[in-house]
């Protein structure tokens, strides 16, 4: 097949999780790996207060779209830890590959697409977005600034306590997190582990760049683009892992996925994932509203 995306994820799947539908979904299993002299790295000055994700749909053929990622960079800088960013590329009219040397990345992947599909994104027009998953979306970035504050202000219901222990060497990854229930639940909650990219590099359609932004002869396209907070893949699924079905107050539920392999590029491009600048994004979430309970963010390494 030509043009073929390599991507090479390989995981040991959390144990008792739900049987996967479709084997094509996910990659295979390893059934062991040793990590030669790892990266250990863990949220838990931080995994004690409230935080939001801020999912951000956009593409790199949306000419408008570099402003809702001005506004979720703004955001950032305001409220740093308290705020987790994912960038979702979607669909084929703002996200796929146009040439061999123009927009020819491929910044999409599978759950950014099941995603963007449930929620309604890219059919709506894009840029859009939504805070923590609350209906109703889709969302204009116009109203991240106010949605972003008022979900900081609600009591925090979930702590996730995360590990990360990361091979260099090997590109293997480990994780274990652990959700530890504040309140009481109805129904199912699941756990979704995403791994993010920062600092990726490529064309991006832009119809009002700042001043002093330097575009190409046709004037709308901005050469050497830094993309952020890029889904690169998701662990899990797009839908995640059952933690509990109608947990209670204090209680404890502790998931590992082990022998995750990171290896990446993107099209017909030599921009390849760097493990470097590859996040790894846990959220948890109430599977009967889909509203996300709370998010983390650590750097691998």
């Amino acid at each position: 097949m030509k043009h073929i995306i390599l991507i090479i994820f390989t995981l040991l799947l959390f144990s008792a999780c739900d049987k996967v539908k479709n084997p094509n979904q996910n990659p295979s299993a390893i059934s062991s790996c040793t990590l030669n002299a790892p990266i250990v790295k863990t949220n838990t000055l931080t995994s004690g207060f409230r935080k939001v994700l801020l999912e951000d749909y956009t593409g790199h053929t949306c000419g408008n779209c570099p402003r809702a990622a001005e506004k979720a960079e703004a955001l950032s800088a305001t409220y740093k830890d308290s705020l987790v960013v994912i960038a979702n590329h979607v669909s084929v009219q703002y996200a796929k590959p146009v040439a061999d040397t123009l927009y020819r990345e491929d910044f999409r992947d599978a759950s950014s697409t099941d995603w963007d599909i449930f929620l309604g994104m890219s059919s709506s027009g894009l840029p859009r977005g939504t805070i923590n998953r609350v209906a109703p979306f889709p969302q204009s970035h116009a109203s991240w600034p106010s949605l972003v504050p008022s979900a900081l202000h609600q009591a925090q219901s979930v702590k996730l306590d995360i590990i990360t222990t990361y091979d260099p060497s090997q590109t293997l990854l480990n994780v274990q997190v652990k959700s530890t229930f504040l309140k009481a639940f109805t129904g199912d909650v699941k756990l979704v582990l995403a791994l993010t990219q920062d600092s990726l590099v490529g064309d991006q359609k832009d119809y009002s760049p700042p001043p002093g932004v330097l575009l190409d002869a046709d004037f709308e396209t901005r050469p050497n683009y830094r993309f952020d907070h890029v889904l690169i893949s998701t662990v899990t699924g797009p839908w995640g892992r059952l933690v509990k079905s109608s947990p209670a107050v204090n209680d404890t539920v502790t998931l590992k996925s082990s022998c995750y392999l990171l290896s990446k590029c993107f099209f017909k491009s030599v921009v390849c994932l760097n493990d470097k600048y590859v996040n790894l994004v846990a959220f948890i979430y109430n599977d009967a509203t889909k509203e996300i309970l709370q998010a983390e963010k650590i750097r691998i390494r």
